[in-house]
């Protein structure tokens, strides 16, 4: 995430975006599944968390935000993220994964 990005949405924040990133990878690892995409905003237009770049972006292109548009954006993703929107829809994805030997 981009310097300008972790100033808007503040250092606690981006750092636990990095940390949810992690989790997806560890997912990945464990359990065999594949998720690429965090969903930050799922109200309107989607707009995700890249695993693989770490960028924000719109779902329906892949087209990272600009500046402009993540500060429009940045209180809707902060209220997510501090509420648990963010932890829960992955939670919800989790329960459909079998673990290892399943």
């Amino acid at each position: 995430m981009n310097r300008e990005f972790r100033n808007i949405l503040g250092e606690d924040l981006a750092n636990y975006l990095e940390l949810m990133r992690a989790k997806l990878a560890f997912a990945e690892e464990l359990y065999g599944i594949k998720m690429n995409y965090i969903p930050l905003i799922t109200e309107g237009e989607i707009v995700i968390l890249d695993k693989n770049d770490g960028k924000i972006k719109w779902l329906n292109n892949k087209r990272p935000l600009t500046l402009d548009e993540f500060k429009t954006l940045a209180d809707k993703i902060r209220e997510n993220l501090e509420s648990g929107y963010v932890e829960m829809l992955l939670a919800m994805n989790m329960e459909c994964v079998h673990g290892p030997g399943e």
